[in-house]
């Protein structure tokens, strides 16, 4: 078994870059917000840069080979929605050479959305606009 660190999404771009079957990366784009019913003290740590949860707002694919590095991921999501304070990050792998379809890749796009929103994101990578992983502490 291989273990790698990921410091910077670039990290996991060139790890991306270096398997032996073609992929998409499936990335999407959430902003922190409040949940609905919060209380006075969760809207004051949500003030103070903490608490909330990341709501998904749009996906996009891309080959590892398509990004230049996450500077460049950041001027395109700029094109998709502005107002992102995090990107979750999935490998779509295809098979005999050939990228997954795109029925596959809308489909893969729909359970990683359908997953941020339940809560279930344990098998997804997290970074925040400059490029850092984030560990989210559920609570």
């Amino acid at each position: 078994m291989t273990t790698f660190e990921l410091s910077h999404f670039d990290d996991f771009l060139a790890i991306a870059r270096q398997q032996s079957e073609p992929q998409k990366l499936l990335l999407v784009l959430a902003k922190r917000e409040l949940p609905n019913g919060h209380t006075e003290e969760q809207a004051k740590a949500f003030a103070e840069g903490h608490g909330g949860h990341l709501a998904p707002l749009a996906g996009i694919d891309k080959q590892p080979k398509e990004l230049k590095d996450f500077s460049a991921f950041v001027e395109e999501a700029k094109q998709v929605d502005k107002d992102w304070d995090a990107v979750f990050v999935a490998a779509l792998p295809g098979a005999e050479g050939k990228l997954p379809t795109p029925k596959a890749i809308d489909d893969a796009i729909e359970k990683v959305i359908h997953a941020i929103r339940n809560g279930m994101i344990n098998n997804l990578l997290v970074f925040d606009r400059q490029g850092t992983p984030l560990q989210i502490a559920h609570g």
